[in-house]
């Protein structure tokens, strides 16, 4: 199942939700591709730390159980920060990885619609840093 032709379908857009740690919202996008596999972006404060990844990849895999989902977390540009893109994996010790990636590689994968519906408060428009 695809939205604008070859490009996975968006299937999330939900308003940013306080986690259950308290840690500030997190706002999450989550994308259908081939099937079984899904791909989830969080931005957010909440998103900045390991508790925030830690419960929504809980929430995914519980929403989700028989799929694999890809987790990336945009860090939302401003005036003291630019913006970046970084793939999230949780380490066998319950540690959270996160490697860095230009976001046009993630657009160049689902479309139009990660740029466009980014944070609001991303100042960068678009650009997704290195």
């Amino acid at each position: 199942m695809t939205g604008d032709g070859a490009f996975p379908e968006l299937i999330r857009d939900e308003d940013p939700w306080r986690g259950l740690v308290g840690v500030g919202g997190v706002h999450l996008r989550v994308w259908r591709g081939e099937a079984g596999r899904l791909t989830a972006v969080i931005s957010g404060p909440g998103a900045r730390t390991t508790r925030g990844v830690e419960e929504a990849f809980a929430r995914l895999r519980a929403e989700y159980p028989h799929t694999t989902v890809e987790l990336f977390h945009h860090h939302p540009g401003d005036w003291i920060d630019l913006a970046f893109y970084a793939e999230l994996a949780m380490d066998a010790d319950g540690g959270v990885t996160r490697t860095r990636i230009v976001g046009d590689v993630l657009a160049q994968r689902l479309g139009p619609s990660l740029y466009a519906t980014e944070d609001p408060e991303d100042e960068t428009a678009g650009y997704g840093g290195p």
